[in-house]
């Protein structure tokens, strides 16, 4: 027992002298690794954990790693969370009587801002539902600005506003009460944290001065937890926010355990001088990609003969991208929703803009108002391992400064 106790104590001094940090891990840089190797020497040393993310998909992956790297065995001081779950139970319903009596049941999950009368603007600008104020005349809290009309279910977009109001008016209370439950909180896609989401990190820095971790690649911004014009929006923005306003320690993983050196050039030049330069770890091709490396322009007359020759994944906009010409019940993925997947071969139906930055055009992105189709390029660039091939009219393929795939041969009769 003395041995185990010190054992403890040794790995905690150790990692008190450390800051928070903010990880940021490029595509394929193996994060999710990263966390699960950290989670669990902190479990095999007597401490428990949270992991917290935003999509079902990587909640479950973060599980499945959690018990492969952990000599095949789930432990209960491992835990994972979806964001808004996160925010409701833990940061919330404890404390929730400050601002509302009745129990929030659920999270009532919102795209769109829930106050905007659909459809409706007015001078470009959206039109509020009357009586959706913050606060009702006399200054007291409004539940139907936080709670749908029921008030049993808080609005998802709302949840990390709500968690700041609780925190101010309980004294940050949901934070020292997370603290006395996890040794080590981490924060994974970190990249599409926004706005409040923000305060609930500032609320916990102040009472886990190195408890957290925060982990994401803002070059992969697809989604967004909440909608406004709150500040910090911009990855520069973010970064700038955990760095300088939170006091963390920014670190880099800039090898590419994914993908061949070419790509990894690529995909640098999507954000030049921005990043610190991706280095491929893959040393060995297969035999049987050796044939086909790099990246390529396929026209689109050419797309039936490409995709029987190399079975490559597409990638998109969206399901209505390439109707015309690609081969019927073809699954495809979109640009969104194969963040976190990885292929052999990645074939890319680019936007106007995306074609227009491949040719040269710097300025491609400029006009933007996010950053969503830039990071959606990076992201369909980096899934691909061995060869990445971008579908283009016919009349086009001489614009990109790629080889075009020659074609199959034909037999002459």
């Amino acid at each position: 027992m003395a041995t185990l106790i010190s054992n403890i104590q040794y790995f905690w001094m150790r990692c008190s002298i450390l800051a928070n940090e903010l990880w940021i891990a490029g595509a394929g840089s193996g994060k999710t690794h990263k966390i699960i190797s950290d989670a669990v020497d902190i479990v095999k040393a007597g401490g428990r954990v949270l992991v917290v993310t935003y999509t079902t998909n990587n909640q479950a992956e973060l599980r499945a790693r959690f018990v492969e790297l952990n000599d095949g065995k789930n432990s209960e001081d491992f835990v994972v969370k979806g964001l808004f779950s996160f925010y409701l139970e833990d940061m919330i319903r404890p404390y929730q009587s400050v601002v509302f009596p009745s129990r929030i049941a659920a999270h009532f999950f919102t795209e769109n801002n829930p106050h905007h009368l659909p459809g409706v603007f007015v001078k470009g600008r959206p039109v509020y539902i009357k009586g959706r104020a913050e606060k009702l005349t006399g200054g007291a809290v409004n539940p139907l600005h936080y709670l749908t009309p029921c008030k049993t279910m808080a609005y998802s977009g709302y949840l990390a506003k709500l968690v700041a109001l609780v925190g101010k008016r309980s004294k940050n209370a949901p934070a020292t009460r997370l603290s006395s439950i996890y040794q080590k909180v981490y924060f994974d896609e970190v990249q599409d944290l926004v706005g409040w989401d923000y305060e609930v990190i500032k609320s916990l820095n102040k009472i886990m001065p190195d408890g957290i971790w925060c982990v994401g690649d803002f070059r992969q911004t697809i989604y967004s937890t909440t909608f406004g014009h709150k500040a910090p929006l911009t990855s520069q923005e973010k970064i700038d926010y955990f760095v300088g306003q939170l006091g963390f320690v920014e670190k880099t993983m800039p090898n590419n355990q994914r993908c061949i050196q070419e790509i990894c050039d690529l995909s640098d030049t999507i954000n030049p001088g921005v990043y610190e330069k991706t280095i491929s770890a893959v040393k060995d091709v297969p035999a049987e990609m050796s044939d086909h490396l790099g990246s390529f322009v396929v026209r689109q007359s050419q797309v039936d003969d490409y995709i029987s020759a190399f079975h490559p994944s597409v990638l998109r906009w969206n399901a209505r991208t390439g109707a015309g010409y690609l081969p019927p019940n073809l699954v495809c993925y979109n640009f969104g929703s194969c963040k976190g997947l990885g292929f052999d071969r990645v074939l890319v139906i680019p936007a106007e803009n995306h074609l227009k930055f491949l040719a040269g055009d710097g300025k491609a992105f400029d006009k933007d108002k996010t950053g969503e189709s830039r990071n959606k390029l990076y992201v369909a660039i980096t899934r691909a391992r061995y060869s990445l091939a971008f579908l283009v009219e016919d009349k086009k393929v001489n614009e990109l400064p790629f080889p075009v795939w020659p074609g199959v041969a034909r037999a002459v009769i």
